[in-house]
């Protein structure tokens, strides 16, 4: 075999491929690269010294600097979008082939049968990569793109904001997926809601921080220029402290009245500080927001749940049903217990929307044609005086039992969702804690799983049950008892940990707007409006992205984090 012929094939595959390598890399993982095929290069040149590697090496001198208009390290504008492209096509694939084979692997079926394990290479899981792809690295570089075409003197706020909006508009109909496009498009809306008011209110908070800042420096003047009127008239000397109205004293001047300085000063220490009322009042909206937005939510999906069942997602119908232990009542059927309430309300002509005296709720209900879904899970000689009542808490005509009955049932239900879901949590993000002290992580785990568990077995006892308050205090079934129990459910998050509550919040929030739109549609109160997920998708993404290039610290700590895994650093 000639040697020669195999060394040049060699040195041409080697350069071949150390140019494609390069498209994908830092210039500082380029050097590494450059450093292997350097010592490659020199064991090829013991067969052929004309090696066309030489050009790599040449290369390898004049490393690109990154335009003074972009922000990215280590790349050059058309390397950052393009490594961008390809990290998220990889991530994308493998969190979407990931998700399409846990339920095998948690089932076991993946272990009896192996080909399903093929069935995450689909076209779903190929489109979905493509989204993403196509997100991040259009947002890269039409981000580079608009810094070079505006210059220095550019906004990189609106920079961001319309690479962001071109980048949704360009990927978003690449995942084939409606559902999940309406999905994605609402989660963004929702947290392009949230962090847009972060940003909003901080920036009022600032500028109210600058104007107290510019108003005491004013009073300094002015109390130094007062205090030099009061020494001369009693024709004392200026003391030098005084020359500078920086270094004046304001001590004696808190409390002078007006009448003694001929004029009004700095508010005495008996009226209030206007700053202190501010960070009064910043306290209580920071602390308080996730709880009220938790309590709207919650009151919003209390009535959907009754009035609009069909407007919620199956699936969050079946996750609220499963884990708040209505399964074990009405297997799968708890969809037919909510119609059967709304029903009942907008059609129930008896006194104060009662069951009869003496008709037994089976009975009653089995006259409904959602009835037979439930009336399994009803003696049939108990007697409940309104279906809410009875749909709730079938075993018992106390409002009160049921109540209690409903937490001891969600609460081993929600243990079984939590406990999986944080091991998870702390396998992967705590893994250090976890090694360097097990049993106190694994303390810390469970009494973290059973606060959220509590947390929602009461916001589920509470969101049901709750409407039992005013239907025994009243007589009757009101559209009120469904407002007071919302509000009980929301309150329930005081529970959990500070921390945790406004993720919820957004989480729930998320499933009340869905609904809220699905409601309009279906009422003609708004009309479906073509293309309108990629207009709303675009529009979240423009806001999250001048926010996230520009004011990053307005996201918390785990959503800057993801962003920022995301998105990199550009």
């Amino acid at each position: 075999m000639d040697i020669g012929g195999t060394s040049h094939l060699l040195n041409t595959f080697a350069e071949f491929a150390a140019r494609i390598t390069s498209h994908a890399l830092t210039d500082k993982e380029k050097e590494s690269v450059v450093q292997g095929f350097r010592r490659f290069h020199e064991r090829l040149e013991r067969f052929n010294t004309n090696s066309s590697l030489k050009r790599l090496a040449i290369d390898s001198q004049n490393i690109r600097k990154p335009s003074l208009k972009c922000q990215h390290e280590d790349t050059s504008c058309w390397q950052n979008s393009i490594r961008g492209f390809i990290k998220a096509y990889i991530v994308g694939f493998s969190v979407k082939y990931g998700l399409n084979i846990v339920p095998h692997l948690l089932s076991l079926r993946a272990f009896k049968r192996p080909s399903l394990l093929l069935r995450g290479f689909c076209s779903d899981t190929y489109s979905f990569a493509a989204f993403l792809s196509v997100l991040i690295g259009s947002y890269k570089a039409f981000l580079c793109t608009l810094r070079r075409l505006r210059g220095e003197e550019g906004n990189d706020h609106i920079n961001a904001l319309i690479a962001g909006m071109l980048a949704g508009i360009v990927s978003a109909k690449l995942d084939r997926s409606p559902t999940r496009r309406k999905a994605i498009s609402l989660y963004l809306f929702s947290r392009a809601l949230q962090y847009g008011s972060v940003w909003l209110f901080d920036g009022y908070v600032a500028r109210q921080e600058d104007e107290e800042v510019k108003a005491r420096s004013r009073w300094m003047t002015r109390a130094h220029s007062d205090n030099v009127t009061m020494y001369s008239k009693h024709g004392q000397e200026v003391p030098e402290s005084h020359d500078n109205a920086s270094n004046a004293q304001p001590v004696p001047t808190m409390n002078w009245s007006p009448e003694k300085m001929g004029g009004s000063m700095e508010p005495s220490s008996e009226q209030s500080d206007p700053s202190t009322l501010m960070d009064k009042a910043t306290d209580v909206i920071r602390r308080w927001a996730p709880t009220a937005l938790m309590t709207v939510a919650v009151t919003a999906l209390t009535f959907e749940f009754v009035f609009h069942t069909d407007t919620l997602p199956q699936g969050f119908v079946s996750f609220f049903s499963k884990n708040g232990g209505y399964d074990s009542l009405y297997p799968r059927k708890m969809n037919s217990g909510f119609k059967l309430i709304g029903q009942d309300f907008a059609h129930n002509t008896n006194s104060g929307r009662r069951i009869p005296a003496g008709v037994p709720t089976k009975d009653y209900l089995s006259q409904m044609p959602l009835g037979k879904d439930v009336v399994g899970a009803f003696d049939s000689h108990i007697h409940h005086d309104f279906v809410a009542c009875g749909i709730y808490h079938p075993h018992t005509t106390s409002c009160l039992l049921g109540l209690v009955s409903t937490v001891l049932r969600s609460f081993p239900n929600s243990m079984k969702m939590y406990v999986p879901f944080n091991a998870m949590v702390y396998g992967i993000f705590k893994n250090k804690e976890l090694r360097k002290d097990p049993l106190g992580t694994i303390v810390k785990l469970i009494k973290s799983s059973a606060r959220s568990s509590l947390f929602f077995a009461l916001m589920v006892a509470s969101t049901t049950n709750g409407s039992c308050i005013l239907r025994a205090l009243l007589g009757r079934d009101t559209f009120a008892g469904y407002l007071v129990a919302g509000v009980l459910g929301g309150l329930a998050v005081l529970v959990e940990a500070p921390s945790r509550r406004i993720e919820l919040a957004m989480y729930v929030f998320l499933r009340a707007l869905g609904s809220g739109w699905n409601i309009s549609l279906k009422q003609g109160l708004c009309r479906s409006m073509r293309h309108g997920e990629v207009a709303l998708f675009s529009f979240s993404m423009a806001i999250l992205m001048a926010i996230y290039q520009n004011k990053t610290t307005t996201f918390s700590l785990a959503y800057r984090s993801t962003l920022t895994r995301i998105f990199g650093k550009n």
